[in-house]
């Protein structure tokens, strides 16, 4: 028996997704001290300068670009199978799932250890992200063997909300950062973004009114507004990020659906959407340029110059683990899945 076409198609990928999340992760790279240092040379001590320095220093809210990257992740899961999904697909998707995303981590954080890092440091900064996806990967499976329609989600979506209502009630207002609230509880807390995400895929059929340039442009500026609006209440102690990402996340919701719309029927940058496949690369490396400069004792009073030395260690070190780590482990999980589908195309 010749084996279906159809079996082994690809996924229709979605154009744009791979820019944002490139920028993403270069934001969150920004948030961990590694933005371009404009404000470097203002005397603070003038009330002006310490306004607008408080406010630059703000711009890079890390936790949003995270919550962005879960809802995309809930949207690039789902999207495959959101009209067909069998049991046997079971084993296929989790074994492909957790070696794409726990082999390059396992090596990371081997990496971390070697260079004799902190990995709970790095747990705190990048990896609670990532277990919570791994978690979400776990609970998919089962999740869509019961939940087979939009409606079905969307109910699913209103019941992962209590913690993140009853967060008011547990938690002081003014924690400041996501993960404050425990290395369990983050992962219900961050459940309804990925959920929403799964939602998203629902929500992009293609529509009469395609949005226009001016809507999107308005979108982008909006969600980098609330995030920033966010970041500082967190920095302030006012209202913490546990207490309004989650919230965050449902502007970022219409903004990703306004995103996937316009590019529909036109090209995303092709240097965005090249780059973006490194994106997990980044995210995973950002942490290393800081500890290579400090075993270095390269720590100059001058910020560009470390800013500049920051970078030209982050591009090849990312190259490097994109191509020798993340991608042969993204090929591994590639040939799991097709190879599951050449054995149902036999039977």
């Amino acid at each position: 028996m010749t084996i279906s076409n159809q079996s082994l198609k690809k996924p229709e990928r979605i154009v744009g997704l791979d820019t944002i999340r490139l920028f993403c992760a270069v934001w969150v790279a920004f948030s961990h001290g590694a933005y371009p240092p404009l404000t470097s040379t203002f005397d603070t001590s003038v009330p002006a300068y310490w306004l607008l320095n408080g406010m630059y220093t703000s711009l890079f809210c890390g936790p949003a670009a995270v919550i962005v990257f879960f809802i995309i992740s809930g949207f690039c899961i789902h999207y495959p199978y959101r009209n067909n999904w069998k049991r046997r697909n079971t084993l296929p998707f989790l074994g492909s799932r957790m070696i794409r995303i726990c082999g390059p981590i396992v090596i990371a954080t081997f990496i971390y250890l070697l260079m004799g890092i902190d990995v709970t440091v790095f747990h705190f900064i990048a990896g609670w992200s990532i277990i919570c996806e791994i978690c979400y990967y776990l609970m998919y499976p089962f999740l869509r063997g019961s939940l087979k329609t939009y409606r079905a989600w969307k109910w699913a979506f209103l019941i992962s909300l209590i913690p993140t209502l009853f967060s008011f009630i547990e938690y002081p207002i003014n924690l400041v950062n996501y993960p404050g609230v425990g290395p369990i509880y983050v992962i219900f807390l961050g459940f309804p973004c990925w959920i929403l995400g799964v939602l998203l895929c629902y929500k992009i059929e293609p529509v009469d009114n395609r949005p226009t340039y001016t809507l999107l442009i308005y979108s982008r500026l909006g969600v980098f507004l609330l995030a920033l609006a966010t970041h500082i209440l967190a920095l302030q102690e006012i209202l913490g990020h546990p207490f309004t990402l989650n919230f965050f996340a449902f502007f970022a919701f219409f903004w990703l659906r306004l995103e996937i719309l316009f590019y529909k029927s036109r090209k995303a940058i092709r240097f965005g959407e090249v780059l973006g496949k490194s994106c997990y690369s980044i995210y995973l490396m950002h942490g290393f340029p800081f500890h290579i400069l400090s075993v270095l004792e390269i720590n100059s009073t001058n910020k560009f110059y470390m800013f500049i030395a920051y970078w030209l260690l982050l591009i090849p070190l990312t190259a490097i683990f994109f191509f020798m780590v993340e991608r042969p482990f993204h090929k591994i999980a590639s040939r799991i899945k097709n190879t599951h589908a050449r054995m149902l195309a036999l039977k």
